[in-house]
C-alpha cells in the first residue's frame, strides 16, 4: 500500500487483449466491501464512510451514467435519492451491490427509451429555418421532469447533431444513418455490461467521492492501463486518451510521436471519428475509451483518419480532419532536447540563449539535461530557458534531481503523508551544473513534478516563472493497489485494482501545489487562462492548504527586477499581434461559456462559420506577410550510438523557418516551382525545429530572458567536477 505513483497524468494509453471478467454475486460483494474499507481507513484526507461520502457517491454514479441529464427523468433520481442518498455508506460497506445493479437497470430502460425515440426522430425532416437554441452542456442543469420534457430535449439535440453534420458539409441521410448508428450501438455496448463493469461504475464513483483521483479499476480495464509508460514502444499516434462527457479528450501528445509531429493535435481537443485509411470513419462520441483507443492503435505505416473539435473551438460545428501515419513511438522521442537560439542584436553580435524542453521526467532525464546545458553554454548561451509547458510530470526523484542542477543544496518539496507526518525531500548534492539567469516555463499543462520543480525555482528565487496564469494544481500522490493482495482468501482470480490518494505535496515555502497550481511570476495572455480546465474545475477537488516554512536560503535572483521586466513585458504584448489574436479568440471563449446554447438556425450558424473562417484567412495572410525571422536555431538532442548504449549529445544547425514556407497547405506548389513537390505527410525530419516566430510565447520569454540578462548583470559560471 506505500507504493507511490509517479508523478503525472494517468489514463488508459495502450489496449491489450484483455478478457472481460464476470463476478459472481459473493466475489462483487467481497470486492465492494474491500474497496470501502481501503477508502474508508487510508485515504489520505482521513474522511470517513459517512452520509456525506454516501450522497456524493450516489450523485457521481448518476452522473457517471447520465452526465447531461438526458436519459433519467427527475422522477427517477428523486426515488434514487429516496432510497440511497443517506444509506448508499452502510450498504456498500457490508458489500451490497443492489443499489448498483437497480440504477443500471432504470438506466438501460431509459437509454432504450431514448434510442427508440431518436429513431422516430431520424424518420422525419428537420427544419434549420426555425429561430431556437440549445444547451449541449447540460450537465448543471435538472433532469427532464416527464417524458414530453425529455422527449423534446432529444428532439433539439438530435436537430444540433443533424445541424453540425450539414455544416460540416455531409449528406442529411448520411448523418441520420450516422447517429443512429452511435446511439444504437451505445443501447447495445451497454447492454452487454457484465457484473465488473457494472461494479466498476459503482465504486469508482465511490472512489471520486473522496477526491478526483481515487477510482476501482475492474480486471478488464486494470489490464488496459500502463501507469509509467513503461514500453516507451508504441505502435499507435503518440497520444494519452482519457473519456470525459462522452467524448475521447486528448490529455497529452508524445513528443515526437504522430500526433505531436502533425502540429494539429492539443491537449483538450477532443475526437469525435475515427477512420482507417480510406474506409468510412465511425462516429466515437459516447463509446468506451478501450474501445476507442484500440481502433485508434494499429499496424506500424498504416493510416488513422481523426476527426476532431479543437479544444479553443467556439463551436461543437468547428472540426479538422488530420490524417496520420501511425507509428512506433520510441524513447529518443522522449527525452530532453535543447535549442541554441541567436537573436540578431542592433549594433552588436547576436544574443545567444539557451532552451531546454523536457516533455516527461524519465528516468535519469536530470543528466541529460546537465549534458544539454554544458554543451549550450559552450555555445555561448547567455540564459537559459526551461520549457514545462507540455509536461505533465513523471518521476519524483527526477524532479528533485531537476532543481538541484540549480541550487546548491537544501529542500525542494514537502510531503505530508496519510499520518499527517512531514517529510522533506531534500537535493543533497552540493554542485550546481548551471547558475546564470534562469527562466521556467510553465502552462495549465504542467502538472506534478512540473510544479514541484517551477515551484522551488520561485520560492528560492532561484529562476523567473513565466507562463499561463497558473499550473494545472495536481498536488496529491496515488498508489495502485492490486486487490489480490487483500483478498487472497477470497479465491477470486482477478478482483481488479484500486487507485486512491495517500500523499499531498507542499512547496519549500509551506502552501501546497494542490488546486491552486504554482503561479507565475510574469503571467502571458492565453486562452487557457479563461478556460475550465485544470484541477480545480475537477468534481469534489481536494482544497489547497498551507504546513510550516522549510529551512532554506532564499537567493533573492528574481524580486529585485520583476516589476521592471513585467513593465517590459506588458508594452510588447501590447502591440504583438498574435498577443491580439489570443486576445480576441480569449473574449470569444469568455462569452462562450457565458451563454453555452448554440442556435439550430442554419443561416445564423452558417454565417457564425463564415465569420470564423475568414478570421483565419485575415490572419493567415498576415502573418504570411510578415518579414522572414532572422533568428538561428540549432536543436542539441540525445541519441544513441549504434554501437553501444552511451548517449551523446548531437547537434545540427537549422535556420529559422518562415512562415511563408511553412504555411503551404499539404501537396502545394509554388507558382515559381519548376519542378512538383513531393507531398507532405506528418513525418518532419529529425532535426526538425518548431519556428520560434510561431510560438509568441517563447518569443516574449526569449525577449524577457534578454531583459533578466541585461538587468541582473549575472555572468555564467560554469561548474567543474
Amino acid at each position: 500500500m506505500r507504493r507511490i505513483l509517479a508523478l503525472g497524468t494517468i489514463t488508459a494509453l495502450i489496449h491489450i487483449n484483455a478478457v472481460a471478467v464476470d463476478f459472481t454475486k459473493d466475489e462483487s460483494e467481497t470486492i465492494a466491501r474491500a474497496v470501502a474499507g481501503i477508502l474508508d481507513m487510508h485515504h489520505f484526507t482521513h474522511k470517513r464512510l459517512d452520509d456525506d461520502i454516501s450522497k456524493k457517491h450516489l450523485g457521481f454514479m448518476i452522473d457517471r451514467l447520465d452526465y447531461f441529464h438526458m436519459f433519467f427523468l427527475q422522477s427517477d433520481v428523486d426515488e434514487f435519492r429516496e432510497n440511497f442518498d443517506v444509506r448508499l455508506d452502510n450498504m456498500v460497506r457490508r458489500g451490497m451491490v443492489s443499489p448498483a445493479n437497480r440504477i443500471f437497470e432504470r438506466y438501460l430502460q431509459r437509454l432504450n427509451e431514448a434510442t427508440n425515440h431518436i429513431e422516430n426522430l431520424l424518420k422525419s425532416d428537420f427544419d434549420f429555418t426555425v429561430k431556437e437554441r440549445f444547451q449541449p452542456d447540460r450537465h448543471k442543469l435538472g433532469w427532464p421532469k416527464n417524458e414530453k420534457e425529455r422527449n423534446e430535449l432529444w428532439r433539439k439535440r438530435v436537430k444540433w447533431e443533424m445541424l453540425s453534420g450539414v455544416l460540416a458539409g455531409d449528406e442529411q441521410e448520411e448523418i441520420k444513418e450516422r447517429i443512429w448508428k452511435r446511439y444504437s450501438r451505445m443501447s447495445r455496448d451497454y447492454g452487454k455490461f457484465d457484473s465488473s463493469e457494472i461494479l466498476q461504475l459503482y465504486l469508482a464513483a465511490l472512489g471520486r467521492a473522496f477526491d478526483p483521483h481515487s477510482t476501482y479499476m475492474a480486471p478488464i480495464t486494470a489490464q488496459n492501463f500502463d501507469i509509467h509508460n513503461v514500453s516507451m514502444q508504441l505502435t499507435g499516434i503518440g497520444a494519452v486518451l482519457t473519456e470525459e462527457d462522452g467524448y475521447t479528450k486528448i490529455v497529452s501528445v508524445s513528443p515526437g510521436g504522430p500526433a505531436d509531429r502533425s502540429k494539429e493535435i492539443f491537449p483538450d481537443d477532443r475526437i469525435v471519428r475515427v477512420g482507417q485509411g480510406e474506409k468510412k470513419p465511425v462516429d466515437v462520441r459516447d463509446m468506451r475509451l478501450n474501445d476507442v483507443v484500440s481502433m485508434i492503435r494499429g499496424p506500424k505505416d498504416s493510416l488513422v483518419v481523426l476527426t476532431i473539435i479543437p479544444a479553443d473551438a467556439t463551436d461543437d460545428a468547428e472540426r479538422k480532419v488530420v490524417k496520420l501515419v501511425r507509428d512506433v513511438i520510441k524513447i529518443e522521442a522522449q527525452l530532453a532536447r535543447g535549442y541554441l537560439l541567436e537573436v540578431p542584436n542592433k549594433g552588436s553580435e547576436s544574443r545567444k540563449y539557451g532552451v531546454v524542453e523536457l516533455p516527461t521526467f524519465y528516468d535519469r532525464c536530470s543528466e541529460d539535461i546537465a549534458g544539454l546545458m554544458d554543451r549550450l553554454k559552450e555555445a555561448g548561451a547567455e540564459g537559459m530557458i526551461l520549457d514545462l509547458r507540455r509536461n505533465g510530470g513523471g518521476l519524483l526523484a527526477e524532479a528533485i534531481a531537476l532543481a538541484g542542477l540549480f541550487i546548491k543544496d537544501g529542500p525542494v518539496v514537502q510531503v505530508k503523508n496519510f499520518e499527517r507526518e512531514v517529510m522533506e525531500l531534500n537535493d543533497e548534492d552540493s554542485k550546481i551544473a548551471y547558475d546564470g539567469p534562469l527562466m521556467v516555463m510553465v502552462s495549465k499543462h504542467s502538472a506534478s513534478a512540473s510544479e514541484i520543480v517551477a515551484a522551488a525555482m520561485q520560492d528560492y528565487g532561484r529562476g523567473l516563472v513565466i507562463g499561463d496564469k497558473h499550473t494545472h494544481g495536481k498536488g496529491t500522490v496515488q498508489t495502485l493497489l492490486p486487490l489480490q493482495q487483500m483478498l487472497r482468501r477470497a479465491n477470486i482470480e482477478d478482483p481488479g485494482k484500486l487507485k486512491f490518494t495517500i500523499q499531498k505535496f507542499y512547496r519549500v515555502a509551506g502552501h501546497s501545489t494542490q488546486k491552486d497550481g504554482v503561479i507565475p511570476d510574469i503571467i502571458l495572455p492565453n486562452v487557457l487562462n479563461v478556460l475550465e480546465s485544470g484541477e480545480a474545475y475537477l468534481p469534489n477537488v481536494m482544497e489547497s492548504d498551507s504546513i510550516a516554512r522549510a529551512e532554506y536560503e532564499t537567493l533573492n535572483r528574481v524580486t529585485p527586477f520583476l516589476e521592471r521586466l513585467r513593465m517590459a513585458v506588458s508594452k510588447r504584448v501590447e502591440s504583438d499581434q498574435d498577443f491580439n489574436y489570443i486576445r480576441e479568440d480569449t473574449d470569444a471563449a469568455v462569452k462562450l461559456q457565458k451563454d453555452k446554447t448554440v442556435s439550430l438556425n442554419e443561416a445564423e450558424r452558417r454565417a457564425e462559420k463564415k465569420r470564423q473562417k475568414d478570421k483565419v484567412e485575415i490572419r493567415k495572410k498576415e502573418r504570411l506577410d510578415r518579414p522572414k525571422s532572422d533568428v538561428k536555431v540549432s536543436l542539441y538532442k540525445w541519441k544513441k550510438s549504434n554501437d553501444s548504449e552511451r548517449i551523446e549529445v548531437i547537434t545540427k544547425p537549422a535556420p529559422e523557418r518562415g512562415d511563408k514556407d511553412d504555411e503551404k497547405k499539404e501537396g502545394e506548389e509554388d507558382e515559381n516551382d519548376e519542378k512538383p513537390k513531393k507531398k507532405k505527410t506528418n513525418e518532419e525530419p529529425e532535426d526538425y525545429v518548431p519556428p520560434i516566430m510561431k510560438d509568441p510565447h517563447l518569443r516574449e520569454a526569449v525577449s524577457v530572458l534578454a531583459d533578466y540578462v541585461n538587468l541582473s548583470g549575472e555572468t555564467w559560471v560554469v561548474k567543474k567536477d
